[in-house]
């Protein structure tokens, strides 16, 4: 299965939608929206700027000075916001909020997180394929831009545990087809891959075949360890232990994806950056798993953000790292800079302390305002995921 014109990122490229752009963006034609009086934090330099930006559908049609242009169809008042690029979350579960993904884009998209990539192994732990059917029907209808990735360990204890499937390549290529799967998700069989099993490496080769993401899960590896699961095909790493682990990964030319389930050690990743004096642009966040209190009390990626700046990150290496470095990461050349001709995905936030947001912009539609969701979110019915545990009749 091949993505159609309509699909992203290929529903950019629509001859209409940039003759459309050029037009407005050479004066001849109004903008559909105009957002003026902000300051634009540009995901490139760090740098913070005025700037006004004209929108023409889902496409960035022009990022000018401010009040050189006053003619739009909607004209957004961004008066002593930072404009910022949508955040994305480079590897989350849903399952781990134990709620339903329509609950959990309603919790992040109105705090500015317009992109996740989720891994679902738990619906396929559970319900197999079509556990993985369901996901992606669930978010193909949301305003949140969900990438699914194809669980490469299913089940992820073999022998240790009852599964409801048993995933072999053949099923992992078969995800790989769907538009909608980004790539294979994290290869927890670490042993697996670097002993050559056969099992894995088809997995993982299915992945490459299919010219997508093949991310990682490399805790404490290393040495020839390490070598061997990066030759193997696998790309990324969440499962950092140490300041010292993050800065042989880096080293070894990993994408790292810091994640914000392990706080403890988000100060010693930041220390480490700080040294560095620069952010690598393999640097990416994610929020791996959190817990519904958490999701309801301090959000998502947004969290993640503010924790790394209160422990001495500079704002705009947080922002770079979920915005431009995310999506150069997802091979999304649309998303993760707020330039003309990239994808009107934009965040505006009262300041870069709190980071909180004033108005989310997906695909050129305002999807939030002031912390709560304006655009629709279609639940999908969860019938077919019930009733799942299989047991024999209770005798006395």
């Amino acid at each position: 299965m091949t993505a159609t014109p309509h699909q992203e990122p290929f529903d950019l490229n629509h001859p209409a939608l940039r003759a459309r752009a050029v037009a407005a963006a050479r004066g001849d034609a109004p903008f559909d929206m105009l957002i003026t009086g902000g300051r634009l934090l540009d995901a490139v330099t760090g740098l913070i700027r005025e700037a006004d930006i004209g929108l023409v559908g889902a496409l960035i049609a022009s990022v000018h000075a401010p009040a050189s242009r006053t003619d739009a169809v909607e004209i957004i008042d961004a008066t002593g916001a930072v404009l910022t690029p949508g955040l994305i979350d480079t590897h989350m579960h849903v399952e781990s909020s134990m709620v339903t993904p329509a609950e959990y884009a309603s919790a992040v998209l109105p705090r500015g997180v317009t992109t996740v990539v989720w891994d679902p192994h738990e619906f396929a732990n559970v319900h197999g394929l079509d556990g993985v059917r369901w996901a992606i029907e669930a978010a193909r209808v949301l305003p949140l831009r969900m990438i699914l990735l194809a669980p490469s360990c299913v089940p992820s204890a073999p022998g240790l545990e009852l599964a409801g499937a048993d995933f072999d390549a053949s099923i992992i290529a078969e995800m790989l087809r769907s538009p909608a799967v980004g790539g294979v998700a994290e290869v927890m069989n670490m042993r697996g891959v670097i002993d050559g099993d056969p099992h894995m490496n088809a997995i993982v080769n299915s992945g490459l075949a299919a010219g997508k993401l093949v991310c990682g899960h490399a805790r404490g590896l290393e040495g020839a360890d390490l070598n061997a699961f990066m030759a193997a095909g696998v790309t990324s790493d969440h499962e950092l232990t140490s300041g010292a682990d993050l800065a042989a990964k880096l080293a070894a030319g990993l994408t790292i994806e810091l994640r914000g389930s392990h706080d403890h050690l988000l100060e010693e990743f930041v220390d480490v950056l700080n040294d560095l004096g620069h952010l690598p642009p393999t640097v990416t966040l994610c929020t791996d798993d959190v817990f519904p209190d958490e999701l309801f009390e301090s959000g998502g990626l947004d969290d993640v953000i503010k924790r790394l700046v209160r422990y001495g990150m500079k704002p705009e290496w947080a922002l770079s790292a979920a915005t431009f470095n995310a999506a150069q990461r997802l091979k999304r050349s649309d998303l993760g800079l707020v330039a003309a001709g990239r994808r009107a995905d934009l965040v505006l936030f009262d300041d870069v302390t709190e980071f909180r947001a004033r108005l989310v912009i997906s695909s050129g539609r305002i999807v939030a305002r002031n912390g709560a969701m304006e655009a629709a979110v279609q639940p999908l019915d969860t019938a077919p995921l019930t009733n799942s545990v299989k047991l024999s009749a209770l005798t006395e």
